[in-house]
């Protein structure tokens, strides 16, 4: 039994060797094959009871923990507001994740002892997997940068057919490689035949190299679909989110602002500038829903357009708020006292990006996406009676966000020329198939990324996120335009490379030119469209293993 546990422990090492962005993702490639092999010897003891299934969740449980605490380990980084760092930021994550892949683990163990048939056992284990995954993009604890798919974004030639599948295709191409691997060695176990081995294992291994090498192929061939052109211009304002941007007043981050935009000689050619997530309005303020067009803050980068750059138009997150009746009030609003008018009222708070026209009424999005935890309660009537504020008290404040009702709807077209934006802030990059509807629904030309990673200082977590936004590029072969407040600020092309970027933690401007596509991928049309053929597949099997237990029991 004690191997066992080094068993559980490498093939947790061997999953955060595989991690991006340092990591070699060949790893993933026989990282769960210890785990498999535990799950297997005892699966095939000869009592296969509850006894049995518990130590499968503690091995599991032990692997999946190692992984995320190694792949994850910058959340560690995060901060409460008064300073401290919040080191359940961390754990609570990388804990409940654990437990999350471990009872998905178990489940498929008990459907392949009851089935009693192999095939049938790890085809449900990766269609499980898939639905897992897909459930993580879904759920109000939404946590999917550990899905398997992702642990390839630091290698994007190797990945170009995710226009066919998305992320969920890698997930599925790790777990067949895994698996085969696996069978291979315990097939070599029972009969000693070399040669079956070797076969085997060439079979396997020509499962990675094959889609490599098709990939490469449509790396090397693609050609990008020109519907024109535009100039965009980026700003990396570099701002600490903890010491700075709550202290910095609204004025000062105006001029810094437009001091950055004054830079540029050829500033008139361009069509969009872009600033990062919540750099508006400053110090102890946020903008008010009601009248947007008259405040203070909007009405000054309006006229600054108007006087210098009237075809231009300004992108840039900033933080909304709304008051409410008690007839009107959303389910995030929070109920406050306004002296001033004698009476209690109910506010929700937005994390949103905005664009400014000359000639257009602003535009808006409100983050869809929240981060569990920081911006969202998740399950709030259920966890907020046992763990109160806690879980909001590492976001900057103690509130929920709000978020729009129909986010699909919020796209952003430039006025003069119809160019469409496909606005996405922060987390909300993370969630391939939500990215795809903007661009199906609204045939987009380029999608804009405004983020704030400088939560998590130089480790690996800005490093990560910037990589991940390849994968919507590749996915939906189009552009990408990325403000970061700290960095890494940049443009990403159709292949999911970087093409132009300031580095983390310099203050900079970035100006490059955006090529526009309303070409649809097959990802596009369809989305998660393999977790559906999963969901049918563990119904079916599922339904097949009741009936196989029934037959049998009756049999007896």
């Amino acid at each position: 039994m004690n191997y066992f546990f080094f068993y559980s422990i490498l093939s947790g090492i061997l999953l955060g060797l595989g991690w991006p962005t340092n990591g070699n993702p060949l790893f993933l490639f026989i990282a769960f094959i210890p785990l498999l092999y535990i799950e297997e010897s005892l699966s095939n003891s000869f009592f296969y009871s509850k006894k049995i299934i518990f130590f499968i969740f503690i091995f599991s449980f032990l692997s999946f923990l190692i992984w995320n605490a190694i792949s994850t380990w910058w959340l560690s980084y995060a901060k409460r507001p008064n300073g401290d760092f919040a080191i359940e930021a961390y754990l609570i994550p990388v804990f409940c994740n654990a437990f999350f892949m471990s009872m998905v683990f178990i489940f498929f163990s008990w459907i392949k002892k009851s089935v009693d048939n192999k095939k049938i056992g790890y085809i449900f284990l990766i269609c499980i997997w898939i639905l897992f995954e897909k459930i993580h993009l879904e759920w109000e604890l939404s946590w999917p940068w550990l899905n398997l798919g992702n642990g390839f974004s630091n290698h994007i030639d190797w990945i170009q057919w995710y226009e066919y599948t998305g992320t969920l295709g890698g997930s599925i191409w790790i777990w067949s490689v895994n698996i085969g691997l696996m069978n291979s060695i315990i097939e070599y176990k029972k009969n000693n035949n070399k040669l079956n081995l070797y076969k085997k294992i060439f079979i396997n291994v020509g499962k990675i190299f094959l889609l490599i090498f098709i990939s490469n192929y449509i790396y090397l061939k693609y050609e990008e679909k020109n519907d024109g052109s535009v100039e965009v211009f980026i700003l990396q304002p570099n701002i600490d989110p903890y010491y700075q941007k709550y202290k910095i007043s609204t004025d000062k981050l105006i001029f810094r602002l437009k001091k950055l935009m004054d830079k540029k000689i050829y500033f008139k050619k361009k069509t969009f500038i872009i600033a990062p997530e919540t750099v508006l309005p400053g110090k102890g303020k946020k903008i008010s829903m009601e009248n947007i067009e008259k405040d203070r803050t909007i009405s000054i980068f309006r006229n600054y357009l108007s006087r210098f750059y009237p075809k231009t138009v300004f992108i840039t997150g900033v933080e909304l708020y709304a008051l409410y009746h008690k007839w009107n009030r959303s389910k995030t609003s929070t109920p406050i006292f306004l002296e001033n008018e004698n009476n209690i009222r109910w506010l929700d708070l937005f994390n949103s990006i905005i664009q400014i026209g000359v000639y257009e009424n602003t535009k808006i999005h409100h983050k869809s996406k929240l981060v569990p935890a920081v911006e969202t309660f998740p399950y709030k009537k259920i966890l907020f009676p046992i763990l109160g504020d806690i879980l909001l008290n590492f976001g900057g404040n103690v509130m929920e966000h709000g978020k729009s009702k129909d986010p699909f709807s919020d796209i952003f077209i430039h006025p003069n020329f119809g160019i469409k934006v496909v606005p996405i802030i922060c987390y909300e990059s993370i969630f391939g198939e939500y990215v795809s509807k903007f661009i199906k629904k609204n045939n987009a030309d380029f999608i804009v990324i405004i983020t704030n990673d400088g939560w998590w200082g130089r480790s690996q977590g800005y490093k990560q996120h910037l990589y991940y936004a390849r994968l919507r590029a590749i996915e939906n072969r189009k552009y990408i335009a990325r403000s970061s407040n700290t960095g890494v600020s940049c443009f990403i092309n159709e292949k999911g490379e970087i093409i132009s970027s300031i580095p983390y933690g310099k203050k900079g401007i970035l100006s490059d030119k955006v090529i526009l596509n309303r070409r649809k991928t097959f990802y596009t049309k369809n989305g998660d469209y393999l977790a559906k053929i999963s969901l049918l597949t563990v119904i079916i099997i599922f339904i097949y293993t009741t009936i196989f237990r029934f037959y049998i029991k009756n049999k007896i």
